[in-house]
C-alpha cells in the first residue's frame, strides 16, 4: 500500500481507461493541476453502483499516477482512496460517451463514480457528453467545456453527501463557454415497447417469445420544461446537485 498521493484531481469513468472522453479530460486537466487516473480496464457502462465482492480486483499501474482496475467505477474510486491512498481535491468521473440525464442517474456507472466519492467524503462531479449520430464528436472540445463548467461550479458549496452531475450539449459551434443551467433530473420514467416473435410459424401462444425493448433513445424521451433533458437539448450545460440521501 502506498503512503499517500496528494493531487488536485482524481479521474475515473465507466467507458474504460482508453476511452477518448477520459483521455481528453486527463490531458486538459493536466494543464490545470496534478491528476491521478484510476479507471476500469474495459467498458462498464450502465453498471450503476455495482461493486466487486465475489472475486479479487486486479490493479495494474500504467504510469506514475495512472492505474487500470478490473472493476467498476465505484470500485475504482474506492481502490484509489482506500488502497492507493490518493488524496484529491476533486474527483471527476467522465467525460462519458453519451448523456446521463433524467433517470439515467440511477443506472449510470459514470454517476456512480461521483456518488462513491461523495459517500467517502470527497467533492465530486460526474460529466457526460450528450451525443447525436448526425454530429461529429470532438472530445478535446468536450474536455475544455467540462473544465470550464468545473471552474464555474467548483466554488459553489456542496453540502455533505452532495455531488454534481453535469451534462454537455451538442451545439454547432466550437465556443468553449456555454450557458450553465441548474436543473433537476427529468422525473418521468422511461417506457418499453413490446412485440411477439413466433419461433415456429404456428400461431400458438406457447411457442411465441415476447420481446421487450427499453426506449432509451433520448429523442423519444419525455421532456419537461425546466428539467435537465430539455435544458440540455436547447444548448445548455446542465448541472444537477444530487444527494446520496443517507441519514
Amino acid at each position: 500500500m502506498l503512503s499517500g498521493i496528494q493531487v488536485d484531481f482524481l479521474l475515473t469513468n465507466d467507458d474504460g481507461i482508453d476511452a477518448d472522453g477520459l483521455q481528453a479530460l486527463y490531458k486538459g486537466l493536466a494543464k490545470v493541476g496534478t491528476v491521478a487516473l484510476v479507471a476500469p480496464h474495459t467498458v462498464r457502462s450502465c453498471c450503476s453502483h455495482a461493486v466487486t465482492t465475489a472475486e479479487a480486483i486486479e490493479l495494474q499501474q500504467l504510469s506514475t499516477h495512472s492505474w487500470r482496475v478490473t472493476g467498476t467505477p465505484a470500485d475504482c474510486v474506492r481502490v484509489a482512496l482506500k488502497y492507493l491512498r490518493i488524496r484529491p481535491k476533486w474527483i471527476l468521473s467522465g467525460v462519458n460517451e453519451g448523456g446521463n440525464l433524467g433517470v439515467d442517474i440511477h443506472y449510470s456507472g459514470t454517476v456512480a463514480g461521483a456518488r462513491e466519492a461523495a459517500l467517502l467524503g470527497f467533492r465530486s462531479m460526474a460529466i457526460s457528453q450528450y451525443l447525436r449520430r448526425d454530429k461529429p464528436r470532438d472530445w478535446d472540445l468536450s474536455a475544455h467545456r467540462a473544465i470550464d463548467a468545473w471552474k464555474n461550479l467548483q466554488s459553489i458549496e456542496l453540502h455533505k453527501s452532495q455531488f454534481w452531475n453535469v451534462n454537455l450539449p451538442v451545439v454547432d459551434h466550437d465556443q468553449v463557454q456555454l450557458p450553465i443551467v441548474h436543473a433537476q433530473p427529468e422525473p418521468q420514467m422511461l417506457t418499453y415497447e413490446y412485440g411477439l416473435v413466433d419461433d415456429t410459424g404456428i400461431q400458438d401462444a406457447k411457442n411465441q417469445t415476447q420481446t421487450i425493448k427499453y426506449l432509451s433513445n433520448y429523442q423519444q424521451r419525455p421532456r419537461t420544461e425546466s428539467f435537465d433533458v430539455q435544458a440540455c437539448f436547447t444548448g445548455n450545460i446542465t448541472a444537477s446537485r444530487l444527494s446520496i440521501s443517507i441519514p
